[in-house]
């Protein structure tokens, strides 16, 4: 069906090469995308993209990423602000330098790079932006205040640029994922315990994996999903709508 492709549409991705970004790279190009990813770490294996090695977090390195786009790009269809960094100590040990890198890299460079680019998103005419947050934006999962802060931020403005931007044909959504087996996470999964308390506390029993939330990235991106707008979708394993299970407690004794 012609709406559940993305034959000439160009993307642009944020934090490409490895994890999350990377399953989303391969899902876009995979679609018929034609696929830019934008990450200080090279990929370590070919895949589905053009690189530009550039550091998001800073003003210089968002100018690099612009100073990339030829002519041929003036038009932007696609734009997942995916780059994100997480610091996990408590609080009281935060330095000021700590929490500011952390808002830099996951508040910062997605609210700057969506303002930067929105002439050649507004240009598309059927333009979707995906921000990845967490749903750490919006429950206590011991992920840091910091990185907790920068997930809410995420979550809202997503929602704030849905209606600001409407008016211009560029659909914002944002997915919060639980817990996924990426590199980032990979002193949790070496850890049968907080593997378990993972297993838990989710209903379906296991931790996410990157091409599950690239499928969700995908599809918000397609011209099927052209009235979706100002979401947040959890893609957790319904961690987020658990609270307590009293009847399975009950069952129990």
């Amino acid at each position: 069906m012609r709406t559940w492709n993305l034959n000439g549409f160009r993307a642009i991705v944020t934090g490409g090469s490895r994890g999350i970004g990377r399953a989303i790279v391969e899902e876009l190009s995979g679609l018929g995308a034609t696929v830019l990813s934008a990450s200080i770490h090279p990929a370590e294996a070919p895949f589905g993209a053009t690189e530009v090695i550039t550091d998001l977090a800073t003003p210089d390195g968002r100018e690099v990423l612009l100073n990339s786009l030829t002519a041929d790009w003036d038009s932007l269809d696609i734009l997942v602000n995916n780059v994100g960094l997480n610091i996990r100590k408590p609080t009281i040990e935060y330095s000021l330098e700590d929490y500011e890198q952390v808002m830099r890299i996951n508040a910062t460079s997605m609210f700057e790079l969506s303002r930067l680019l929105h002439p050649r998103l507004k240009r598309s005419g059927r333009a979707s932006i995906v921000n990845i947050g967490s749903v750490a934006g919006s429950l206590s999962v011991g992920s840091s205040a910091a990185y907790a802060m920068s997930k809410a931020a995420v979550a809202h403005l997503s929602r704030y640029l849905a209606v600001e931007w409407a008016k211009d044909q560029i659909r914002v959504n944002a997915i919060a994922p639980g817990w996924v087996a990426t590199a980032l996470t990979e002193k949790i999964q070496q850890s049968p315990r907080a593997m378990q308390t993972i297993a838990e506390r989710t209903p379906m029993g296991r931790i996410g994996r990157p091409e599950e939330i690239a499928a969700v990235a995908a599809f918000l991106c397609m011209p099927i999903a052209s009235y979706l707008t100002g979401a947040v979708i959890p893609v957790d394993g319904a961690m987020s709508a658990l609270s307590m299970d009293i009847t399975s407690a009950l069952r129990e004794g």
